[in-house]
């Protein structure tokens, strides 16, 4: 299960970095060695299936048929913050016609079974930044992957010697980076040297994100830290519902102005003043009923995006919906479940569910345009091997995802069709960025590969 170890529950993440290490592959729901007992069922006359109570994704007629303008799409030099810009919203991409590889350059340690690749990379001042599976920070040069510097965040004392979880973030000249062994650390971007570290109590799970002078971290005890990105000092916390069972990923808040727009492993959503970290409005994006245990875990693994007035946000328990960024209130709702950045390009939401379901909504209404169905198993046939899919990102006016079994596949935004699909090796379960026209994906040997 290596290759899709990006969505292993981390049930006992909060009891400390040690044991993390050793839950995923207890509690990993989709192993495909496992061998299922034979099940009695009655007769296909009169069954009445479960699975029709539960709401599905459906086209609505007038969405699907409607003309569909393609976004205008902006030239991005920079990906600064594990979403993109700060509000986790990059839009459409400018990019020249289809992908391939341009290059690809070891950045460190991939995963093993105690360790993951979970960060996305950031791009800034003409350098990728990566974090690998055993915190070391590597810079390379965006345009042709030369290493400028590296930088071990590994304790060499106390008994934590792995971890999981955390991220980086691009801001002022400075590398921040959080880690699951507890601290945060800010680095000089140009050379690696260590600016300033803060030490908490709790792991750090997810990445953190930069905007105008402060930092925005949350530890694995769902408390939200807000920090002076020159000195560290603490500005204000914030205190959410303590939730053990999560998604192994590197979520991390959306900022847009005065707002600050948290996600945490509860399914809650909080908006909070930047300046003094009031809350304004909180919601929870859970569903009740659902089948499976692994559908109970409501973790917000993506990323909240900020978007013409609106918080796009999605759960894994099942709930993707659209927020009035003032007042709190939902503007509409769809059954969804992903752990994936919901992407907001133009009049329309794209994403990918946990089960390979690619989807178009309609951005102001909630109408869905049309949903696909990516791949799903290695084999399909035997229904053996899950693919996860990471994105999607918009570039040169198609859709692109990277998959768990080391595909990248290009969509046709209008009609969901898989254009093109090409190889790059390893499985990919970080979400791809982009930069100057180039599309980089991290993979869980730790290799940057950019495709052009």
């Amino acid at each position: 299960m290596r290759r899709i170890a990006i969505l292993v529950i981390c049930a006992a993440m909060a009891a400390s970095c040690s044991t993390v290490s050793s839950v995923g592959d207890k509690v990993w729901p989709f192993n495909k060695d496992e061998k299922k007992p034979e099940a009695s069922t009655a007769e296909k006359e009169g069954r009445i299936s479960i699975l029709t109570f539960e709401q599905k994704l459906a086209p609505d007629d007038a969405a699907a048929t409607e003309t569909f303008i393609l976004p205008d799409a902006t030239d991005v030099t920079a990906w600064p913050q594990p979403g993109g810009p700060a509000t986790n919203s990059p839009g459409a991409i400018v990019g020249d016609g289809s992908l391939s590889i341009a290059w690809k350059r070891s950045a460190g340690s991939g995963g093993a079974r105690r360790e993951r690749v979970t960060a996305p990379p950031v791009i800034a001042d003409g350098k990728i930044f990566a974090l690998d599976a055993k915190y070391n920070v590597v810079a390379l040069s965006a345009s042709e992957g030369r290493q400028e510097w590296r930088k071990s965040l590994e304790p060499k004392k106390g008994k934590d010697k792995l971890a999981v979880g955390g991220g980086i973030a691009y801001g002022d000249g400075k590398l921040f980076v959080a880690t699951g062994f507890g601290f945060i650390v800010a680095l000089d971007a140009t050379t690696g040297a260590e600016v300033w570290r803060v030490t908490e109590d709790s792991p750090f799970a997810g990445a953190p994100t930069y905007d105008s002078g402060k930092v925005y971290a949350s530890s694995n005890d769902s408390e939200l830290f807000a920090l002076d990105a020159n000195t560290g000092d603490l500005e204000w916390t914030y205190q959410a519902i303590a939730e053990p069972a999560r998604v192994l990923s590197a979520p991390s808040a959306a900022v847009d102005g005065d707002l600050v727009v948290a996600p945490f492993p509860s399914g809650e959503i909080v908006a909070l003043n930047a300046g003094n970290g009031n809350r304004l409005w909180s919601d929870a994006l859970t569903r009740a009923g659902q089948l499976t245990s692994l559908s109970s875990i409501n973790d917000i693994a993506g990323r909240p995006v900020v978007s013409n007035g609106l918080i796009i946000a999605v759960s894994q328990s099942g709930m993707i919906a659209a927020i009035d960024q003032r007042s709190g209130q939902r503007v509409w709702v769809r059954p969804l479940a992903s752990i994936q950045t919901p992407l907001v390009a133009g009049e329309y939401v794209f994403g990918v569910s946990v089960d390979s379901e690619l989807v178009c909504i309609k951005r102001d209404t909630g109408a869905i345009r049309w949903v696909k169905q990516m791949e799903r198993y290695e084999n399909a046939k035997k229904k053996k091997g899950r693919v996860v899919w990471s994105g999607p990102l918009m570039i040169g006016g198609k859709l692109v995802l990277a998959s768990s079994d080391g595909k990248v596949s290009e969509v046709d935004p209008g009609t969901g069709d898989v254009v093109r699909s090409i190889k790059i090796g390893d499985g990919v379960t970080v979400p791809p960025v982009a930069a100057n026209q180039t599309v980089y994906l991290f993979n869980e040997n730790a290799d940057l590969i950019a495709l052009r």
